[in-house]
């Protein structure tokens, strides 16, 4: 009897050591944050970023300089993130789609949970389906969210309403459930911050910053386009100012409602009268460049105040903490601000991991990856098996010395289906980037073709540039495999999909006004 009490003691202590041998996994995702206003990436804004927590994860871990979104808008790239599939084996092509994980679908954190990790998400979800599974706990916003006092929906059922800014909520809400968590199993927590989402509201303490500084302009801030493809270059909403108005033309896109309106700009106009153009432009970019980084201060704010907690409660270094965004941004770069034109600012995402007991300070990764390779990496870093209908790869062994050589992704496909800009596809490689433009009727606008080399802007299209014909074959060759090795059949193409959800959408408004027709007719009948 004592010997079989003393094995089960036994057994039970080896279990117990195992369970908190797996390293907990902190996933920080930010939204739209450029890499260019973090310090270790940031280049034209490198004396002026104000990063130092977000750059602690590089200078102790890893930094991966070559991370791709494979469509960069928020919804179809955070479905990605936690599935490990391309927007055609999700469904979530725009905002609009629903993202469903029930049943037998695969995810990242139905893996994780069934593998024992204690699960939560908190902050900006921003998918919409039945989607939650593999979470213990959530807090979050289906959609945005406000800067201000934000109201999250908890997996009770009841809205977790808190006072405050946004971004200290969300930091102070993760910091929460992990004291409250069972300490004996290991953690996966996903913090969404909203920021640096427009309309970039900062917090009060952050007001001066910049107050009398000048910011460097990007080189490309006054580009004429006139070296690409015309159809190639989204439409005002994406510009930081018109030219010809005299408020900030960018602050309309964030009127809840007044889409087209000129707007109010959230922390203040500025008067542009009696200026030319390019001196629009300039005011323009220096207010909404300060008011970026101000909110990118919170963010880091947040990110250090949870290391602290982490390494108070001697749980930093086995708990692998990684930084990243949903997507790229512009921050004036071509003239733009958003993130849907598949060039480097919006398809360029930051990813840094912190891991000591497996990565070596400061090691830099320049492998090729894309956000269909973190479901992947989640459940390797897990210790879990990979399930084959996953796409990507996972980069775990890349942090740990792996020759980048062997790394499989030697490319990656963009797909883009929303507006501001026609529908448009493409594929990147180390030397080149090609990029696709379709028609509402289907048929092919025009094609740039970037050598990344000799051209790190992406200023110049060289498609027609005999130089480049060889080029522009093999890369035509390239991505024509890639669309096959991607399982992505011709009708769910972006420009042959968007046909198809006319017709779906007319249908739903259809049947939408007869139900409320009918409705009606019910009221007047009770």
């Amino acid at each position: 009897m004592k010997h079989s009490i003393l094995a089960v003691f036994i057994a039970s202590t080896f279990f117990g050591m195992a369970q908190k041998k797996a390293p907990n996994i902190l996933f920080i995702m930010s939204d739209d944050h450029s890499a260019e206003t973090i310090g270790v990436y940031a280049s034209t804004l490198k004396e002026h970023v104000q990063t130092p927590n977000i750059d602690r994860l590089a200078t102790e871990g890893a930094q991966f300089n070559n991370v791709q979104c494979v469509n960069s808008l928020c919804a179809p790239s955070r479905a990605t993130i936690i599935t490990g599939k391309y927007s055609h084996k999700t469904g979530v092509y725009t905002l609009r789609e629903d993202l469903n994980t029930g049943g037998d679908a695969t995810s990242a954190p139905k893996i994780l949970q069934a593998k024992g990790y204690q699960t939560a998400i908190i902050g900006k979800w921003h998918v919409h389906g039945d989607n939650l599974h593999g979470y213990d706990y959530y807090a979050m916003t289906r959609s945005q969210g406000s800067y201000w006092n934000p109201s999250l929906a908890a997996k009770d059922g009841e809205k977790v309403k808190r006072e405050g800014y946004v971004t200290d909520v969300y930091t102070d809400l993760s910091i929460e459930w992990l004291d409250k968590r069972d300490k004996e199993k290991p953690f996966f927590l996903m913090t969404h911050y909203k920021a640096a989402h427009g309309p970039w509201e900062y917090a009060k303490r952050h007001a001066d910053m910049y107050k009398d500084v000048t910011i460097p302009e990007p080189p490309t801030l006054y580009d004429t386009y006139e070296n690409r493809t015309p159809e190639g270059i989204p439409t005002n909403q994406s510009r930081i100012h018109r030219g010809d108005e005299d408020k900030m033309s960018l602050s309309y896109w964030f009127q809840f409602g007044k889409k087209g309106a000129s707007g109010t700009w959230p922390t203040g106009n500025i008067d542009l009268k009696g200026m030319s153009a390019k001196e629009k432009t300039a005011a323009a970019y220096q207010k909404y460049i300060k008011d970026y980084m101000r909110v990118v201060k919170g963010i880091d704010e947040g990110v250090g105040k949870m290391l602290a907690y982490l390494e108070a409660q001697g749980e930093l270094d086995n708990t692998i903490v990684m930084y990243t965004s949903d997507q790229g941004m512009y921050v004036g770069e071509h003239g733009f601000f958003d993130k849907r034109l598949g060039l480097n600012e919006a398809m360029k995402m930051p990813l840094l991991i912190r891991y000591p007991k497996k990565i070596k300070a400061g090691t830099q990764i320049d492998a090729i990856i894309n956000n269909v390779d973190f479901a992947e990496t989640f459940v390797d870093m897990a210790g879990a098996e990979i399930p084959s209908d996953m796409q990507g790869y996972s980069f775990w062994d890349l942090t740990q010395g792996k020759n980048s050589k062997d790394w499989p992704r030697k490319q990656s496909y963009y797909g883009f289906y929303s507006n501001g800009i026609p529908k448009h596809y493409g594929l990147l490689t180390d030397d080149y980037k090609i990029l696709k433009y379709i028609g509402k009727d289907g048929h092919l606008l025009g094609v740039d073709l970037f050598d990344r080399k000799n051209d790190k802007h992406e200023m110049y299209n060289q498609a027609n540039n005999p130089k480049y014909a060889k080029a522009l074959a093999e890369m035509e060759a390239k991505l024509a495999a890639e669309i096959v090795a991607i399982d992505l059949p011709k009708e769910l193409m972006p420009g042959n999909l968007v046909k198809e959800e006319g017709k779906e959408k007319k249908k739903k408004d259809k049947s939408k006004k007869k139900s409320k027709k009918n409705k009606t007719k019910q009221k007047e009948h009770a």
